[in-house]
């Protein structure tokens, strides 16, 4: 199973038996993770890149699928808390770069981390981050260690972390972080 596919189980699985009503995709990409949270969420998603390539292939996919309570917004995952001022229950990362794109342009460790900040000052009680790192080129393995460790900064007391990886893993294959927030700190 794809990794990206790991991340869509859980999200599906724990929000099973409650309500999902507020989505952000920090990272749209070619759209797949912001068409899958606008097919669970009753109320809004939020969906930024800094890529209009990004931003013009979600809507494409959005308006494929009838989808229209998703708010996209061509900026980096790190001014979230300049466009969401109310809490939310679920917020997905894809970091690395666009595939079949520009391998020069990715996110990095300095706006992850501050986009990361901000999701975890957004998260309501009992919702829940997928964050999905790629170490297997020069600046992803960088931005995956700062992320790792970022996620040992986390009250365990709030916060728990689980991780997946390849069946097989190598020092490059992607790795899924999955935070769930228990309380408010």
């Amino acid at each position: 199973m794809a990794i990206t596919h790991v991340a869509h189980k859980a999200i599906r699985t724990h929000f099973q038996h409650r309500p999902l009503e507020y989505a952000v995709d920090a990272t749209c990409g070619n759209g797949h993770d912001t068409v899958f949270l606008a097919g669970l969420t009753s109320k809004r998603v939020w969906g930024f890149d800094v890529q209009s390539a990004a931003i013009k292939a979600t809507e494409a996919k959005l308006a494929a699928a009838g989808l229209e309570h998703v708010r996209l917004i061509h900026a980096g995952h790190e001014t979230m808390r300049q466009y969401i001022d109310q809490p939310v229950d679920c917020i997905m990362f894809n970091l690395g770069y666009l595939p079949r794109s520009d391998k020069t342009i990715t996110t990095d460790a300095d706006s992850s981390l501050l986009a990361l900040k901000q999701a975890t000052e957004l998260l309501n009680s009992g919702g829940l981050i997928s964050l999905l790192c790629y170490p297997g080129h020069d600046a992803g393995a960088i931005e995956t260690r700062a992320v790792q460790s970022w996620l040992n900064t986390l009250d365990p007391q709030h916060w728990q972390v689980t991780h997946h990886t390849a069946r097989e893993p190598k020092p490059s294959s992607p790795i899924l972080f999955v935070l769930y927030r228990l309380t408010n700190s």
